[in-house]
This record gives structure tokens, sequence and C-alpha cells, in this order.
């Protein structure tokens, strides 16, 4: 896997390039940026790059080292990823283990840790202890999130590698190269992934993100009609299947979002669901501008509830209800 495959992040791939032509390669690393942008993507390939010896800052795709790396049999690679909902701390105690020992094959062990933010205490404490004290010829990388989500003295021993959104271009592309759909399926998916190459990639899997999106569109004709019961019956059903509910408040916003931006601008350059441009017009005329920033707000506020826990059934029915008109 090479650096220069990975779409976009241009300032932190030569940030990490540079960083291994003058030889001051750190011994942690912390990328971070939003979720589905291409963290563990990037945090893989600078780890085949520092592994491979024939490349020269980059991986070389074509030694042995690199074969093995991408069939994910390298023994000086680590792939440390939680165990259901956290890495724990006996993985942190067996990666003190192993990282006691040299590189078997390579000039370095590379360990990378995936969604660190989900150590549990004792495990980002045993982790901490060995930052301070690392094993030499052992290089961390971890990807997160959010750094703050992190003990800050975790942080401070990492080279922070911050990652930004990348071009609705290079991610057409992207889907496009990779047979994805056919190319009007890849410029809407680009579109709505919101710059997060790795949504865009889960959204072309059948049933998945433009499924989840019909199923938004059929829940937005029931807040048109203000049927209650079938809201609540609505409500039912999402609490059965939770885990979609964070895409389809998403969907959701910017479907109010668009017709906000239209009922003021008319632009279609700045409309994201671009396919369904006349339903946006049709609605937008009978929707006052007050409404829309309302709504906008109270699906936001039910974000931010379900991410605190707060009763789920409740805050799905009373955002339905809101919506609707109807609370």
């Amino acid at each position: 896997m090479r650096m220069a495959n990975v779409i976009g992040h241009k300032q932190p791939k030569r940030i990490l390039q540079n960083a291994l032509a003058e030889g001051r390669v750190a011994h942690a690393y912390l990328f971070h940026g939003p979720e589905g942008v291409g963290k563990t993507t990037l945090a893989m390939a600078f780890a085949n790059t520092l592994l491979c010896r024939e490349g020269t800052g980059d991986a070389c795709s074509g030694c042995s080292i690199c074969r093995r790396f991408d069939k994910g049999r390298f023994p000086d690679f680590f792939l440390i990823e939680p165990q259901g909902n956290n890495i724990k701390i006996e993985q942190v105690r067996e990666l003190q283990k192993t990282a006691a020992f040299k590189p078997y094959e390579a000039s370095a062990k590379v360990y990378l840790i995936s969604r660190a933010e989900t150590m549990t205490r004792d495990a980002a404490n045993c982790l901490l202890k060995i930052l301070e004290d690392p094993p030499r010829d052992t290089i961390f990388l971890l990807t997160t999130v959010n750094p703050y989500n992190l003990l800050p003295t975790i942080v401070s021993r990492c080279q922070p590698v911050a990652l930004g959104r990348v071009s609705q271009q290079e991610i057409e592309q992207l889907l496009r190269d990779c047979h994805r759909g056919d190319p009007d399926t890849a410029t809407l998916l680009a579109t709505l992934c919101n710059g997060l190459p790795g949504k865009a990639w889960a959204m072309a899997e059948p049933d998945k993100g433009l499924g989840t999106r019909e199923i938004v569109f059929q829940l937005y004709e029931k807040v048109k009609k203000a049927n209650i019961s079938e809201l609540i019956k609505q409500a039912e059903e999402f609490e059965k299947n939770k885990d979609i509910m964070p895409e389809v408040l998403e969907q959701l916003l910017l479907w109010y979002r668009d017709q906000l931006i239209w009922k003021e601008t008319s632009d279609k350059g700045l409309i994201i669901n671009v396919d369904k441009i006349e339903e946006l017009k049709t609605d937008s005329e009978f929707r006052d501008k007050s409404y829309l920033i309302k709504s906008i707000r109270n699906i936001l506020e039910a974000k931010m509830q379900i991410n605190r826990n707060v009763n789920f059934r409740l805050i799905i029915e009373v955002l339905m209800l809101r919506l609707a008109g109807c609370a």
C-alpha cells in the first residue's frame, strides 16, 4: 500500500515523507480527523513505507515485505483494534511483551492502534508507560476521531497528523476507478459523503448508504403528512435498528439544509442532493425559512442527545413530532 495511492491529504503525506527523507521519524504519530476521512488508510500506507526496504519515500509495492504486508502477513507489523467496544488492557500488555523483542525482519516494528479513543483507562495508562519509555526500533501509529478523547499525556507524546476532508472530485474519481457504481452514482455519492471517502465507499455497498437515504425520504413523506400514528410507528422501527440512526439523521439534515439553501439562493451548484432537485424545488416553496432553520436545529439537538445516551425512543419521537409541526 503506497502513500501515493491514498487520495487527498497532500500536506500530511508531505510531512510524513519529509520525516522519512530527513531521517527524523518520530516514535509515535497520532492520525486524527473525522470518521471515514482516511486515517487508517494513510496510517497503513505509512506503516508499509516504514517497513519497506526498497522504496524511497514511499513503499515500492513489489518487494517481499510489501506483498506480505498487503496480505496482512508481515511479522513486524501489528494492528490493534477494539475487541467489542474497547481496546482492553490485555491487548496493550500483549503489545508491551512483543515490543520488547527486536524486529524479526524489518529495521523496526510498527504498531497501528486503530480507534485509540476506545482504550479503557487502564489500557490507556499502560500505553502511556510504553510511550514514556519507548522500546528501540519501535514506532506507534494511533488513529482517533477526536484527540480530546485521549489522555492529554498520550497526545503530547505523539506527533500529530491532522487529516481534513477530501475534494469531491478526488472521491468521485476513486469510485469510478474502482467501479463502485455507475458514473452518476459515483457523482452522487461523492457529493453526499461530505469529503469523507470512507463514507462514500461504504455507501456504495448494496443496501447501505443509498438504501438508508431512501428510508430518509420515506420518513420525510410521513413528516409532510403529519400522521402522528405513522411517525410513532416509525420511531419504534428505528429503535429496533439503532445502528442506522446516525446516517438517517445526517441525511435528513442534508435534505433540510438543501431546502434552506435553495430557498435562499436557487443555486443548483450549492445543492448536495442533486438528483432530487425537482422535489427540492417543490418542497422549498411551501416551507418558510424559520421552519427550516428550526428543523435543522432540532435535528442537530437530536444528534447530540443520542451521543449523550439520552432516551433514544423519546428523542426520535419528539424530533419527528417537531418536524411535522405537532410539537
